[in-house]
């Protein structure tokens, strides 16, 4: 099932394109080459010895798995570098969102080791923890083990529209509420999933979900006893992404650019780096 890319074809379908506008999410089969996958999981375990200093540990020292979560690691780790800026996401994301360039945002790794039936991630969007505002704004989901039914990603297809922006969550970390005023409290989607239309995918390495920044989505558990569940996610900026001061402030980028309010984010090239073309 290799998908063959001849040289100058699009590597991303109108029905990938129609879908990812639409839901807010699409699903490419077999995008990511084996090799960047072996490339990856290399890259992965120097991250769990070499944690950055926005790593986050999710999972107490007795609990039976791992729930490891990095970001930035293209700054620190060759083999992200190389992926990031060399890999397809760059180009997957600038096709779907039709921008004539993309920059990177920040790459994010999560680990979901076997025996962490906690690590559910709960309903939110992407957008709110992110100085960015703008349409273009998209992430690539690239998962480097199986990834079957109960440890998938959940979306509520077309929510990218809704023109809400809901409160991110602190409760994974500290349990306190956002203190936004800008943002709306997120609705109980746990409790009224019949009322939405929620999609999700197996997933195999290969593969790659691609979605909109303000699709609400959740990432569940791994109560597998057998099975890691290694992603590696790059959030990729279009041409109408401009930096957004927000009261409190973001949690992305960790470090404010040298930017004013509003003014485009690849104005700050050190921070935001051109990755495609």
């Amino acid at each position: 099932h290799k998908r063959a890319i001849p040289e100058g074809e699009l590597m991303v379908s109108e029905a990938e394109i129609k879908a990812y506008r639409q839901d807010g999410v699409t699903v490419l089969r077999n995008v990511i080459d084996p090799k960047w996958i072996e490339f990856l999981r290399v890259a992965v375990e120097k991250a769990l010895v070499f944690a950055g200093p926005h790593a986050e540990i999710y999972t107490k020292p007795e609990d039976p798995g791992l729930f490891f979560n990095d970001f930035y690691m293209y700054q620190r780790i060759p083999e992200f570098r190389e992926f990031a800026f060399n890999g397809p996401c760059g180009e997957i994301a600038g096709r779907l969102m039709g921008s004539s360039q993309i920059d990177l945002f920040n790459d994010h790794l999560f680990v979901k080791e076997p025996g962490t039936p906690d690590s559910r991630v709960p309903w939110h969007q992407d957008q709110p923890y992110c100085a960015v505002k703008g349409r273009q704004f998209c992430s690539t989901w690239v998962p480097l083990d199986p990834v079957p039914q109960e440890t998938t990603v959940e979306y509520i297809l077309g929510s990218h529209l809704w023109e809400r922006w809901f409160a991110p969550f602190d409760a994974m970390r500290d349990g306190a509420a956002h203190g936004s005023q800008e943002f709306e409290r997120i609705p109980d989607f746990e409790a009224e999933r019949e009322n939405h239309n929620i999609a999700s995918w197996t997933l195999e390495p290969g593969d790659c979900l691609a979605f909109h920044a303000l699709i609400v989505h959740q990432g569940m558990a791994n109560p597998t006893s057998t099975t890691r569940r290694r992603a590696v996610i790059g959030r990729f900026l279009g041409d109408d992404a401009t930096y957004a001061e927000r009261e409190p402030r973001c949690e992305f980028p960790h470090n404010p650019p040298p930017l004013e309010n509003g003014e485009p984010l690849r104005n700050a090239p050190e921070d935001f780096p051109h990755v495609w073309p």
